[in-house]
């Protein structure tokens, strides 16, 4: 990871000092309420937006690969899992969405729902789009959303030699583009384009470049990742960005939808500026950026919001209260939390990381931080043993969706060696707590 330069400090640091000064830009204009406050999001004009804005409580932050993702249709919802399935939202019964009789969905030539989608897009009109084409995701696909008429609809511009670690950053739809990055340049293009239709929005004074590696890899030893966002008529690109002390903290950026007026608009804070309770310091776990407001939850301290029009910061609950460590997903009225644990993995114990146990309960608060309810997942330990992995996957207004990983232990020359058992996909509705399971995936 290499360090953004400090020419680029100093000018973002200006434009952020103007920005603050004077008038937010309009990504940043706050909903009012009639006494003059502002919503803390509960009430929120959010759900109102947009059809075809990006859908942030389906593609969270910092979610990795390898997970089912989800798209919100009329009556529920579409998860890409190597196949194609819709849950109804009411009764939560999944389908996969395959009606040819016999079929066993294993041969994508004759499967309708097996579409090859490395993650789930966006729906428009009478289509679902995915990017897709296995480790190199530079291919949008669609399908009817009865998963027949499979087909490619436009192949996406990266840079000579891209690699799949700069590729697999995810590709976001708002307003009718589609934005993503190669080699540290963020692009825009309309669905449908011509791939050098795409445009550059952003590249830093020091852009990366991707390297051959043999016939082994193409890679980027320099290379930023960037997580894309959108938010009303903003764009936002979070980035691990080398400080001038040598340490490295998450920056966030806002910029014009076509990339005008870029602006750091706000950094990892220090310990000092929002406590600690242990030594494990702060880490990043979940961020949530909802009209104009950036939402964050601190692994192994609390959880925050800071108004990215006035860059002020106020707790919002001590999460710490109900788990020590913990790993969140949000929603737009909603923070849940899961009460896992982080593990060391290979002598590397990360708190944000992805290698989590222990997990026994989710607890659910509102967006404002006012606590709601713990709710128990002993049903789902019960039916499916000990050595259990829990993964939050999304959520909306009335449930939570998780994933549950079972793993099964054989020795092998002397050793213990794990082996993943049966994926499940369970939720938990926030009214009643009932936990269910809905789909075996394996």
């Amino acid at each position: 990871m290499r360090r953004i330069r400090p020419v680029l400090h100093v000018l973002l640091a200006a434009v952020l000092t103007l920005f603050l000064a004077g008038c937010a830009g309009g990504g940043n204009q706050v909903a009012e309420t009639s006494s003059g406050g502002h919503e803390s999001g509960e009430n929120s004009t959010a759900a109102q937006n947009n059809p075809e804005d990006f859908q942030k409580n389906l593609h969270q932050t910092q979610r990795e690969t390898g997970l089912p993702t989800f798209l919100e249709g009329d009556s529920g919802y579409y998860m890409g899992f190597g196949s194609l399935y819709f849950i109804e939202r009411d009764t939560g019964k999944a389908t996969i969405l395959c009606a040819k009789p016999d079929c066993d969905h294993t041969d994508s030539s004759i499967c309708n729902a097996m579409i090859n989608a490395n993650y789930l897009l966006m729906t428009h009109q009478d289509k679902l789009y995915y990017i897709g084409n296995g480790n190199h995701p530079k291919i949008v696909g669609s399908v009817r959303q009865d998963a027949t008429g499979r087909e490619t609809v436009q192949e996406l511009k990266f840079n000579e030699f891209s690699s799949s670690q700069s590729s697999r950053d995810k590709v976001i739809y708002h307003r009718g583009y589609l934005y993503y990055v190669s080699d540290d340049i963020l692009y825009r293009v309309k669905l449908g384009e011509e791939k050098d239709a795409a445009e550059t929005i952003w590249a830093p004074e020091d852009a990366g470049s991707t390297q051959s590696h043999g016939n082994l890899v193409d890679y980027n030893p320099n290379a930023i990742r960037y997580t894309l966002w959108a938010d009303g008529d903003s764009l936002y690109f979070m980035a691990n960005v080398q400080m001038e002390d040598g340490t490295y903290k998450d920056v966030l950026f806002q910029c014009g939808l076509d990339g005008s007026d870029v602006r750091q608009v706000w950094v990892t804070p220090d310990k000092d500026q929002v406590g600690e309770w242990e030594e494990t310091g702060v880490s990043v776990s979940q961020w949530y950026v909802l009209d104009g407001f950036l939402y964050f939850y601190l692994s192994g301290n609390d959880y925050y919001r800071t108004d990215l029009s006035t860059g002020e910061t106020e707790k919002l609950a001590d999460t710490h209260q109900q788990t020590q460590y913990g790993s969140a997903i949000f929603s737009d009225t909603c923070l849940c939390l899961l009460n896992d644990e982080p593990t060391d993995f290979n002598g590397s114990f990360e708190l944000g990381g992805i290698w989590r146990k222990h997990a026994d309960a989710i607890f659910l608060y509102g967006l404002d931080g006012t606590y709601r309810k713990e709710i128990s997942l002993q049903s789902a330990m019960d039916a499916l043993g000990d050595n259990l992995e829990m993964e939050l996957l999304m959520a909306d207004d009335t449930d939570v969706y998780f994933q549950v990983t079972t793993t099964v232990y054989n020795t092998q020359y002397g050793m213990s060696v794990g082996d993943v058992g049966s994926i499940t996909v369970w939720k938990a509705n926030f009214e009643t707590g009932e936990v269910s399971q809905i789909i075996q995936l394996r």
